[in-house]
This record gives structure tokens, C-alpha cells and sequence, in this order.
């Protein structure tokens, strides 16, 4: 399996920091413990409630498999040094199928920060020989999500009840992301 490396990605106005297994373990010791390790301020609303109650089965898995590196990044504001939010690929590619998930604290909302964070990982993503297409759901009423993955260029495929489904691939994907 690709493993995302150590690098950390920049964007025009983010830093996308892997979420590693000893940032994980930060996490878990306290929003303190992870800003000093990152030299960043965490937010308290930084992790939501669904990363917050998935990192000690991340921390397991990576245990297990002995991974360094999850297929998630904290997304970091460069010049305010804050966590405005995390992304990452649910668990890493399969089958070819890589699902981007995303959150941004409500206090950095609607500047841009998911659109610009999901644009370079999907363009990075699909770069890798691993990966064919990205894929990602929402909730049918999220119209906050609905708007990022319009914007990343995501065709929405079905509506699964009250989730609808959208992928991207290597054939639509444009050269200037």
C-alpha cells in the first residue's frame, strides 16, 4: 500500500501536516501536548466528535500494521499557526478507490479551507499509481459539504437515502489544480 510519506503539503494559505501515529498519540494526551508538538494553537473545537471518537481505533490499526503514517492530514493555517481542520482518505486506497473525507472548525467555515485542502489531496491522490478514482459522501442536506465537492469538480453519482455519493477520476481531473 502507498503510504502518504513524511512530507508536509503546502498550499496557498494551509500546511497539511500528516496526521502521524505519535500526533495521534498527542491528541489523545491533550489539545496542549498536540500544539506544542506542532508548534500550532488547537482550537477546542478541534477534533469533532466523529475524529475524535475514531483515533484510538486509528492508533490500534497503525499499532497493528505497524504504520508510521494514517492516510489523514491536520490541516494547518500557515500565517495564524492554528488547526483549522483535518483530511484525509478513510483508511487509505482500496481496490483502486481512495474516499476523501474532510472537517473544518465552524470557526474557520466558509473562507475556503476544505475546497483548497480536498483540490491538492485529490490532485496528489490521483497522481499515485494506486489510486484510480476518489470518491466521497455527504449528507443530502449538508450544503456546506454539497459546495466543497462542486467546487473540487466531484460529479455527485447517486443518492444512497439521505447520502449522496460523488467521485472524481485520472480522466477528469485537469492538469491545472
Amino acid at each position: 500500500m502507498l503510504s502518504p510519506g513524511k512530507e508536509i503539503f503546502e498550499t496557498k494559505r494551509l500546511q497539511l501536516v500528516p496526521f502521524t501515529l505519535e500526533l495521534m498519540r498527542a491528541t489523545l494526551k491533550g489539545k496542549d501536548t498536540l500544539g506544542e508538538a506542532l508548534g500550532v494553537e488547537v482550537p477546542s473545537t478541534w477534533p469533532g466528535p466523529d475524529l475524535a471518537d475514531a483515533i484510538p481505533g486509528f492508533i490500534a490499526q497503525m499499532e497493528r500494521e505497524a504504520a508510521e503514517f494514517a492516510w489523514d492530514w491536520l490541516i494547518v493555517h500557515k500565517k495564524e499557526r492554528v488547526i483549522v481542520g483535518d483530511v484525509g482518505f478513510m483508511g487509505g486506497p482500496k481496490d483502486g478507490i481512495a474516499e476523501i473525507g474532510y472537517s473544518i472548525v465552524p470557526e474557520y467555515r466558509n473562507q475556503g479551507y476544505a475546497t483548497e485542502a480536498a483540490l491538492y489531496l485529490i490532485h496528489w491522490a490521483l497522481q499515485q499509481r494506486e489510486v484510480l478514482r476518489v470518491t466521497a459522501q455527504c449528507l443530502n442536506d449538508n450544503l456546506g459539504s454539497i459546495k466543497v465537492l462542486e467546487k473540487i469538480g466531484m460529479r455527485q453519482l447517486a443518492s444512497d437515502g439521505t447520502m449522496l455519493r460523488w467521485e472524481t477520476s485520472k480522466d477528469v481531473q485537469s492538469s491545472d489544480i
